[in-house]
Order: C-alpha cells, then sequence, then structure tokens
C-alpha cells in the first residue's frame, strides 16, 4: 500500500495542480476525478479497493458536482434577476412617477410644486431658479402638516423649459424644517448604467431607488369613450 499512496500521491499532485485544481485549497470534480482515476490505476492488485469504499468516493464526488453546479447557478443568478428588473421597470414607461429632485418643468401659466415635510411647518419660503441659477421669483406657504405637500406656482411670463427650486421652513418653535424636494410627472423612457435602472422624468434621469411612488395614468379621452 505504501508504493500505491505514493503513486497517486505524485500522480495527482502534478495532474491536479496543472489544471484541475480550484482557486486556494478548494478541489475542483476534475481534479476529485482525477485522483479518483489515479487511485484505480495505482491499486494494489493483491489488495484492491473495497467495493464500499469506492461507492463512497463516488457519492462524494456526486455530491461535489452538484455543489459547483450549484454555485455555478447561484454565481449567475444577479444577472437574471437583472435583466428581469430591467424588463419591470420597463413598464412603467407613460406612468405618473414622484421622485426625489429639485427639477421643474414650466410649460405654461401654473406649475405645481410638490415637497415632503417631516415634520409640521409654521410657514416655509419656496426660491425658484432659472437655468442659469439666477433667482426668478420667490412663494411663501404657511402652515401645513407632516407628509406629501403641494402648492402652485404661478409660472405665466417665465419661459419654458426646466428651473429648480429650494425651500426653508420653520416650525411653531421657529426652528428650521429640512424639506425634501420632489418632482413628477410622466415617465417617457428608461435607461441603464452600471447595472442601476433610471426613469426619464419630466427630461431628468433619476434613479429608480430615487422613486417615491408611481401612479397609473389615467386613459386618454379618446381611449376613455371606448370604456364601458
Amino acid at each position: 500500500m505504501g508504493t500505491y499512496v505514493q503513486n497517486v500521491t505524485s500522480y495527482t499532485s502534478s495532474s491536479a495542480n496543472s489544471t484541475s485544481k480550484t482557486s486556494g485549497n478548494t478541489l475542483g470534480k476534475d481534479a476529485f476525478m482525477t485522483m479518483l482515476i489515479a487511485q484505480l490505476q495505482n491499486q494494489d492488485p493483491l489488495n484492491p479497493m473495497d467495493g464500499t469504499e469506492f461507492a463512497v468516493q463516488l457519492a462524494q464526488f456526486s455530491s461535489l458536482e452538484q455543489l459547483q453546479n450549484l454555485n455555478d447557478t447561484m454565481n449567475a443568478l444577479p444577472e437574471y434577476l437583472g435583466a428581469f428588473s430591467n424588463a419591470q421597470v420597463a413598464n412603467l414607461i407613460g406612468q405618473e412617477a414622484t421622485a426625489q429632485g429639485n427639477v421643474l418643468q414650466v410649460s405654461g401659466s401654473s406649475t405645481k410644486i410638490k415637497y415632503s415635510l417631516p415634520s409640521d411647518i409654521q410657514s416655509g419660503t419656496i426660491s425658484i431658479y432659472n437655468s442659469k441659477g439666477l433667482l426668478v421669483d420667490t412663494m411663501t406657504v404657511g402652515s401645513q402638516k407632516a407628509g406629501t405637500q403641494s402648492t402652485t406656482w404661478n409660472s405665466s411670463g417665465h419661459e419654458t423649459g426646466d428651473y429648480t427650486y429650494e425651500i426653508s421652513a420653520k416650525d411653531s418653535s421657529g426652528n428650521g424644517v429640512t424639506v425634501n424636494t420632489l418632482l413628477s410627472g410622466t415617465v417617457t423612457g428608461v435607461t441603464y448604467k452600471n447595472n442601476v435602472s433610471y426613469l426619464t422624468i419630466n427630461g431628468q434621469e433619476v434613479a429608480f431607488s430615487d422613486v417615491t411612488a408611481i401612479n397609473k395614468s389615467p386613459p386618454s379621452s379618446s381611449m376613455a369613450s371606448l370604456l364601458p
């Protein structure tokens, strides 16, 4: 048996280390099979391997192969989930979305401004800037409860385009309250960058993780007339 062990060790160390062994000290299934074949080829004819022991080793190989296949499947899972998620996000095109942001798309005489209050406020000031960063208007708001709020800006007299806004607010004790600005509009496109989905809302790319609400768009007047 000493010669047998030496032969197996010599044979497997040269073959397994070349191509069949995985990184580190993990033995791959190819190296395992190489060792098993070497063991059969180098067994002592006068003292052959016990059948039970051989069956156990085959069972070990089967388990190793199943674990390897499972590992390959798990490694591919993120890619499959990413593709599924991207397909689902694409279905949001045409829907109304609200997301974190401070962009206003002005195209008429009135523009809705949405924001989220973490707590009640006593008063607030909304400052609106044009695309060049110049202050073009200010608005004041009165007492409001915590939660999502909105107000309408009289944007008549202002050019069509994108504007930004910021809000400063105080509570009943005069302490400042941090207001979360929101943008809302129809989702017109979806892009994917570095495994991240972005929605195009009012011409702005917004990470899907920044979306706070999705509302199904009402049917158009032509489609509504066809509904019962």
